[in-house]
């Protein structure tokens, strides 16, 4: 069921009408065209300009010059408004700041010719050529989804779903450098991990492990555990990394956190079954290519299969030894 979280006593209509009223804007058919501008159950998003004034030059040569900037405004919540800059192609780029109510009407300006003529028509042109990289990257069609989704970076350099596209398809070619590359960018974009993005996320994670770069893999799900540190989700995926590099004291530790967060959490709790099973029986580390699980790891395992009722007794059999798949809600 829908939750409207936007509009009480304000809605979008009496915003704009205020905005005019104040600047001076003159009303034309083609305003309504914005999101939000009519119906009051919408948010905002229109592009809006700020003026500010430079100095230019020096001694007698100097002058005043007026700038203006554009700003993709997007509104988050009654009193609320996401705002970014566009860049030279007309697309929304960097991070988000937020203004209030009061700011947008004392500050901005409303440019509903630019946000539908220029603004739109170069959004839908990124979607679309990541659209299209995505089909081609599902067909293993790998270089015309890379000339896709660089159609995309061309005109929007940090547009996340392009990036990790990108990665994508350098994984699925293991060009391992090309693809170390884009993990160095994603992991300093806050924006990669934002719910939006999780599929991708999570795929990409899954393929830095297949392709054996746990130190990446490592470091990629940490830097979500920033943002998100109470996905058990995570902790599960990082403690499934450090099972496949043979790090068991990471392994239990994070499914130990995962457990903490979600009891019922079954990946988590069939990886502290594996350790107890593989602390039981070396012979089966030599059978699945496991190094020794060390005696304090394997206590600590054993205190929480007590705590938490795994079965310590199940026959080794029933255990997914081959342990597949991440999961993430992030």
């Amino acid at each position: 069921m829908a939750v409207r979280l936007f509009f009480s006593r304000h809605n979008i209509g009496e915003i704009i009408v205020d905005l005019k009223a104040r600047q001076g804007v003159v009303e034309h058919a083609e305003t309504n065209i914005c999101t939000g501008l009519d119906n009051p159950d919408e948010p905002l998003k229109c592009v809006f300009s700020t003026v500010s004034t430079i100095k230019v030059g020096t001694g007698t040569t100097a002058r005043k010059q007026r700038s203006k900037a554009l700003w993709y405004v997007k509104q988050r919540a009654v009193d609320s408004f996401g705002v970014r800059k566009l860049n030279p192609h007309f697309v929304p780029v960097g991070e988000e700041t937020d203004i209030d109510r009061e700011t947008l009407l004392s500050d901005y300006t409303p440019e509903v010719q630019i946000h539908n003529k220029r603004v739109v028509p170069a959004m839908q042109g990124v979607s679309k050529a990541i659209a299209k990289g995505d089909k081609h990257r599902e067909k293993g069609e790998s270089f015309s989804a890379e000339m896709e989704y660089n159609k995309a970076l061309d005109v929007d350099v940090s547009n996340v779903r392009a990036i990790f596209g990108l990665g994508l398809v350098y994984m699925a070619r293991s060009d391992t450098e090309k693809s170390l590359t884009v993990f160095e960018q994603l992991v300093t974009m806050e924006a990669a991990f934002d719910i939006e993005h999780k599929h991708l996320f999570n795929e990409f994670g899954i393929q830095l492990r297949k392709h054996e770069l746990y130190g990446e893999a490592v470091q990629y799900y940490r830097r979500a555990v920033e943002l998100a540190d109470e996905d058990e989700n995570l902790y599960y995926n990082l403690a499934r990394v450090h099972y496949e590099n043979n790090d068991w004291d990471g392994c239990f530790s994070n499914a130990a956190l995962a457990l903490a967060l979600d009891s019922s959490h079954k990946h988590a709790a069939s990886l502290c079954d594996i350790i107890l099973a593989l602390a039981a029986d070396v012979s089966l580390c030599e059978k699945y290519g496991k190094i020794a699980v060390p005696e304090s790891v394997a206590q600590r395992a054993v205190t929480l299969s007590k705590e938490m009722g795994i079965d310590r007794n199940r026959d080794a059999s029933e255990l997914d030894l081959a342990q597949t798949g991440e999961v993430s809600k992030l």
